[in-house]
């Protein structure tokens, strides 16, 4: 997630992004640093926060390991 994050103009900050989205900013954080598995209802959330897919999304989460 960080690197939809971090490619939007302007870029939000974690408590920003998790202030949308509804969850803690230590939450958020530890989804980004891949600490936590993020559930679906979240990756939801954040592929209609950003415009992409899920599919989309995991596929780059994958392609990160």
């Amino acid at each position: 997630m960080r690197y939809l994050r971090a490619s939007r103009d302007p870029v939000y900050s974690q408590r920003e992004i998790a202030k949308k989205l509804h969850v803690s900013k230590s939450t958020y954080a530890r989804y980004e640093r891949g600490e936590l598995i993020p559930p679906l209802w979240f990756l939801h959330q954040v592929a209609v926060f950003y415009g992409v897919s899920v599919g989309v999304l995991l596929s780059k989460e994958l392609g990160k390991e």
